[in-house]
């Protein structure tokens, strides 16, 4: 059974100091997010011309496409702040596994955050059988996510089978992203699984 993470939990869980200052820049961006009270930001040509020069994000976010999970909204964060990967599923895709690879070679981010959702279509579709054809192998890893809830046997089977995508990603990249795994073993990056609850608007971590 997937069990959920309390974000002070987490970041005291944290490897290094740069990777708990992230989660915890997110947990309170997230906390204005649900008291809405996020902040308001100016792109004055100072700060365009800072950001084009150094990038400096605080963390990698691998999310679905879907419209309803931007993470810039959902943590309170502006514009350079994180480097985001959106597929739908939040898979672990070759662009996904791409972009992880600058993030933690040529940015140094400290942390990477996977974010699934309710509502997802992608595990609605495997769950009723009704997979499109696109996709790929991609589809795949849905699927055995789906198949890992049912054979958990999970009260709710498709809210089972989000939480077990989420896992099911983090295992792929740190299998599959040779930077990810050093970075891991070097104690420099920190990995962390979180559900978006679209309904409440509350982001919940899991345990991985």
């Amino acid at each position: 059974m997937v069990r959920d993470l309390d974000w002070e939990d987490a970041i005291s869980r944290q490897s290094n100091e740069r990777s708990r200052s992230s989660l915890a820049a997110l947990w309170e961006g997230h906390q204005r997010f649900l008291a809405s009270r996020t902040q308001g930001r100016n792109y004055e040509q100072p700060i365009l011309q800072s950001l084009a020069a150094s990038p400096n994000p605080i963390a990698a976010v691998v999310a679905c496409s879907d419209s309803r999970v931007a993470p810039e909204i959902l943590f309170d964060r502006g514009l350079g702040d994180l480097f985001v990967s959106r597929v739908p599923g939040n898979v672990a895709s070759d662009g996904t596994k791409w972009m992880l690879e600058i993030a933690v070679t040529e940015l140094k981010v400290p942390l990477v955050i996977v974010v699934g959702h309710t509502g997802c279509l992608a595990i609605a579709q495997s769950v009723e059988g009704r997979a499109a054809m696109a996709g790929g192998t991609l589809r795949y890893d849905v699927a055995r996510a789906v198949d890992r809830a049912r054979m958990s046997h999970s009260a709710d089977l498709y809210f089972g089978a989000v939480r077990e995508n989420v896992l099911l990603t983090l295992e792929n990249l740190r299998r599959e992203s040779y930077a990810t795994q050093n970075a891991i073993r070097d104690g420099t990056l920190g990995l962390v699984g979180a559900v978006y609850d679209m309904p409440s608007g509350v982001v919940t971590l899991i345990d991985s």
